[in-house]
């Protein structure tokens, strides 16, 4: 009676247990982007012209990405920085005092060494970061 429990509650177990270590991995590697996000802005709203802000976006991102050990597919994560003026949603502005960098840090995390409890797969995990360029500074 307990070997016949045992055979089926064990299997429910099991995948319950790695459904967990999936939830856990992907916390994890949701955390990691959000700092890489918060890194790249950082780093982009320090320089003097958007070509030297998405040099250092991509730099700062890669960089956190690689010290978290995290694996994202390709050639790493994909960091877009666009500037739009202060207090507004989307209104695109020039590089410069008054702006407001926005970076956004894509990632693609590969899943496929848990295939073995069916979800082996790829999941995108994308966060937008926003930092002011600072407007007393001169450019």
């Amino acid at each position: 009676m307990i070997t016949t429990e045992l055979v089926i509650v064990l299997p429910i177990l099991v995948a319950f247990l790695f459904m967990l270590v999936l939830a856990g991995r992907l916390t994890d590697a949701r955390s990691d982007v959000v700092g890489a996000a918060n890194d790249a802005a950082r780093a982009a709203s320090l320089q003097r012209n958007q070509d030297a802000a998405q040099a250092q976006a991509q730099a700062a991102a890669r960089d956190t990405v690689a010290g978290e050990r995290l694996s994202c597919r390709g050639e790493g994560p994909t960091v877009e920085v666009d500037t739009v003026r202060s207090g507004t949603e989307g209104e695109v502005a020039p590089f410069g005092r008054g702006a407001d960098v926005r970076v956004t840090v894509t990632c693609e995390v590969n899943t496929s060494d848990l295939t073995f409890i069916g979800v082996g797969t790829t999941v995108t995990l994308t966060e937008v970061a926003w930092e002011p360029i600072d407007p007393y500074r001169s450019l």
